[in-house]
């Protein structure tokens, strides 16, 4: 396969997978093995951080009436203290990944070539998935306290590891606190916004591939992005993330599979 095939792909990959909560890190690590990206550890990191920016794109574009709901009631002074909440939660919840990125860096950059690992951790995300079907909380975001939005974020900053869901993980956090299922997804795409734009303004510089390469894989991955964005919504609302689950056990056992052949 043409290496802009592979990049085009590895787009479509990220979109597909980013919102399902099957984690799309684990999917590129072990697909840009299997295909032989040719991208050293550092710019691999980087052309992945980049297709996420895009998929950060996606959510804005999906999310963008509940932000300009929150956005909007600033204005209001009956309704100012609980936007100011929301985006003090959202804000809270952020840290846990930033600092765990901000210390970790580099280690972390290693980790998106390890496909063994992404294809362990598969496993790790399925096991959230089976269990989170069992929640049927009944809180809505405002009701949940600091501690709480920090518990969020601490299981954001697990999904750093490839094969560990952000969103399989953060819904998981928000189910485990007693948020509602439409409550849990909404502030879990709602809370991959700062964390997804800030890694990938700071990773453009590194991304070593040309615009003409750049840019059809990014818009694949946005395009991809908004559709998984409704159907990981429609799913996680009908209670049916066993499903993902057990996918993601098919996948990381055909990665560990083929990895032991290779």
């Amino acid at each position: 396969m043409p290496d802009f095939l592979k990049y085009i792909f590895l787009g479509f990959l990220q979109g597909a997978t980013e919102f399902l909560p099957v984690s799309s890190s684990g999917h590129l690590t072990i697909f840009s093995r299997f295909l032989n990206v040719p991208l050293n550890e550092e710019s691999k990191a980087a052309f992945f951080t980049v297709l996420h920016l895009a998929t950060f794109f996606a959510v804005l574009v999906f999310t963008y009436r509940d932000i300009w709901l929150i956005l909007s009631k600033l204005a209001d002074r009956k309704d100012r203290k609980n936007s100011l909440r929301y985006i003090l939660l959202l804000l809270v919840a952020t840290i846990p990944a930033v600092v765990f990125g901000f210390f970790f860096e580099e280690k972390i950059e290693v980790l998106f070539s390890d496909a063994w690992l992404a294809s362990v951790m598969l496993f790790v995300t399925a096991l959230v998935l089976l269990i989170s079907d069992s929640f049927k909380g009944k809180r809505r975001v405002l009701q949940i306290s600091i501690a709480g939005a920090l518990s969020i974020g601490l299981f954001q900053a697990i999904a750093i590891v490839p094969g560990i869901s952000r969103s399989g993980m953060t819904i998981f956090g928000a189910l485990l606190i007693g948020l509602t299922r439409s409550e849990a997804v909404r502030f879990s795409f709602l809370l991959s916004l700062p964390v997804t734009l800030g890694a990938g303004i700071l990773k453009l510089s590194n991304v070593d591939l040309p615009l003409t390469t750049l840019l059809p894989a990014a818009t694949i991955a946005f395009v991809t992005g908004l559709f998984g964005l409704w159907l990981v919504k429609l799913l996680v609302l009908k209670g049916r993330l066993r499903f993902f689950g057990i996918y993601c056990i098919i996948i990381g056992t055909v990665g560990l599979i083929i990895l032991g052949v290779m």
